[in-house]
């Protein structure tokens, strides 16, 4: 049985026809066109009051939202994308739980400044990581690292920490890079029974090489973490352009990068590729394997230089 709806012209509870009808509001200055359901008396077949005005507002504010490709709906897939809760989430942008739990159950419609945003971040984790980077100093160091490892868990801020201690006054190729990488996170797995960082290394034509290397250095180039220079040779080196973070670092597993380091320090490429090519792990496995972590006591730092 239909709802009745009251009928001031009848003075009665009536059972309402409907029509579709289509009605233009302005919102924040700009027009926008919703299909609505009209309540009509079967009687006088006058307009009635339709008391689902809720449901007519979220449609005229969706509506809104669909001319920056959005919808209520999809603020919430935008925070989920990046597996955060509303509380990160909001951390990271610099506003309040509120305002992400307003937006997400349609109790508010967004500022312009804020669909900006929302358009910035869409499938686009370098714009959130720059946002969340310009609010690192209103954010406590461990909610900034959870926040950071969680949208960029492939390259967490430990992992980006070594590449930047390699390059600290040690400018390198990358062929240099990945030799340094790699031992260290072998070094560590023999000495300590695990890596420092998050990366992969498999088989490459030059020795062990990182897992999506280009990928992982090209992200550090668009987060300002390193640049690119030119050698007296006209090589490309990468330099770092922030500091090291070493409260990330244990003190075992400083000692391993410095071991790491003094022994690879001032080798060239070509030295280096053919003493990785000795490593078992490299002669084990085929072009683009994985290098399991297994092949760590294999691995020998100060051996198989000659």
């Amino acid at each position: 049985m239909k709802k009745k709806v009251y009928c001031f012209t009848c003075n009665k509870d009536v059972e309402p026809s409907y029509k579709k009808e289509k009605n233009t509001y302005t919102v924040h200055k700009q027009k926008v066109t919703v299909e609505e359901e009209i309540l009509l008396c079967p009687y006088c077949e006058n307009e009635l009051m339709n008391e689902t005005l809720d449901d007519s507002l979220y449609n005229i504010y969706n509506a809104y939202l669909k001319l920056y490709d959005l919808s209520f709906e999809k603020l919430k897939e935008i925070r989920n994308s990046y597996n955060l809760s509303q509380e990160l989430f909001a951390t990271a942008l610099g506003w309040s739980k509120r305002t992400i739990v307003r937006y997400e159950n349609a109790e508010s419609l967004p500022q312009n400044q804020y669909l900006a945003i929302y358009k910035k971040i869409l499938n686009n984790k370098n714009e959130f990581l720059n946002i969340l980077k310009s609010n690192q100093n209103s954010v406590d160091k461990t909610t900034y690292f959870k926040i950071y490892n969680t949208i960029n868990a492939d390259l967490d801020l430990k992992t980006i920490n070594v590449f930047l201690y390699v390059l600290k006054d040690n400018y390198l190729t990358k062929t240099q890079i990945m030799k340094n990488l790699f031992s260290i996170d072998f070094q560590s797995e023999k000495e300590n029974n695990k890596p420092i960082t998050s990366l992969r290394y498999a088989h490459g034509t030059y020795g062990p090489i990182i897992d999506n290397k280009d990928e992982h250095l090209s992200f550090l180039i668009k987060q300002n973490y390193v640049k690119f220079v030119n050698d007296e040779e006209d090589k490309i080196l990468f330099k770092p352009i922030q500091e090291c973070d070493l409260s990330l670092f244990t003190n075992e597993e400083i000692t391993v990068m410095n071991e790491v380091l003094h022994q690879l320090k001032g080798k060239e490429a070509k030295k280096l590729t053919d003493w990785s090519h000795k490593f078992k792990g490299w002669t084990d496995t085929k072009n683009g394997e994985l290098i399991d972590y297994k092949y760590a006591k294999y691995f020998e730092l100060d051996k198989n230089w000659s």
